[in-house]
């Protein structure tokens, strides 16, 4: 695997908020050990209120929707091309096929061929690494659509973009190919539209991806973490595991899309 790469996600999963507040709380104990008792409980406090605060329903709903929101559901334009962008799976033997890809991933997967299946004549284009599992999550997810009815014949996999910035470079090469070898054939009033499938709190950081690349993709976020019109209870001010991971998700994409205008814009 590239080192650069390697020491991104190591970066990246030191500022998620969980490890980020026990490096925070071991600084502080080493701030203890020299004698600023103060400045360490007060640290420690500070760590204790960040990690209450972010595992709340709703300042987690708060963070997340402004992500989720941005862009509104696929609405039957009409595309030639259904991207669904790599998530997670485990190729555990044990399991059914419906259990290959992760819940996420089974969603953007089921989104994905939604819609290919509402534009006959369009090619299901999926994309992911393999990381430590035996088969990238672009075949794992071909494998699910097969088995959903998708013909073979329709599939495109892409298994080797690690992140979202090198599937967008990757199906951006793709596609300009498949118009110009379009253009030959038929001129220029083929449709060369695509749908862009992610998880709603993807979709941000992925259309700026790909549009950095020169596309222009049609939004189709799936996966909301939030939604619903339920008013504000008494419960939701308990600390959840939910809310954190919410928290923790959105912190993610608010960190990745930075890095990505950050590293466009020096390059």
């Amino acid at each position: 695997m590239d080192i650069l790469f390697l020491i991104k996600k190591i970066l990246s999963a030191m500022l998620m908020p969980l490890p980020f507040g026990f490096i925070m709380l071991f600084l502080a104990l080493i701030i203890l050990s020299l004698g600023y008792r103060r400045f360490a409980k007060g640290l420690g406090f500070s760590v204790l209120m960040f990690w209450y605060v972010l595992s709340i329903a709703p300042v987690a709903e708060f963070i997340a929707s402004p992500l989720e929101y941005e862009f509104p559901k696929y609405q039957q334009q009409s595309v030639a091309y259904v991207i669904v962008l790599g998530g997670y799976h485990n190729s555990d033997e044990r399991f059914p096929i419906s259990s290959l890809l992760s819940q996420e991933s089974l969603m953007r997967l089921s989104e994905g061929i939604r819609i290919y299946r509402e534009n006959p004549g369009a090619k299901l284009l999926l994309s992911g690494y393999k990381f430590h599992d035996e088969i990238s999550n672009a075949e794992a997810m071909s494998r699910v659509a097969q088995a959903f009815g998708v013909p073979e014949a329709d599939i495109v996999i892409a298994p080797q973009p690690k992140d979202t910035a090198e599937e967008a470079a990757h199906w951006a090469h793709f596609l300009k190919a498949q118009q110009l070898k379009a253009q030959k054939l038929a001129g220029n009033n083929v449709n060369q539209n695509f749908a862009l499938v992610t998880s709603a709190m993807h979709l941000s950081r992925a259309v700026y991806l790909f549009q950095y690349q020169g596309l222009q993709p049609i939004p189709a976020p799936t996966a909301y973490g939030t939604g619903g019109h339920h008013g504000t209870h008494w419960r939701d001010w308990f600390p959840s595991a939910n809310a954190l991971s919410l928290s923790e998700s959105a912190w993610h994409e608010y960190l990745g899309k930075a890095w990505a205008i950050i590293r466009n814009t020096l390059r």
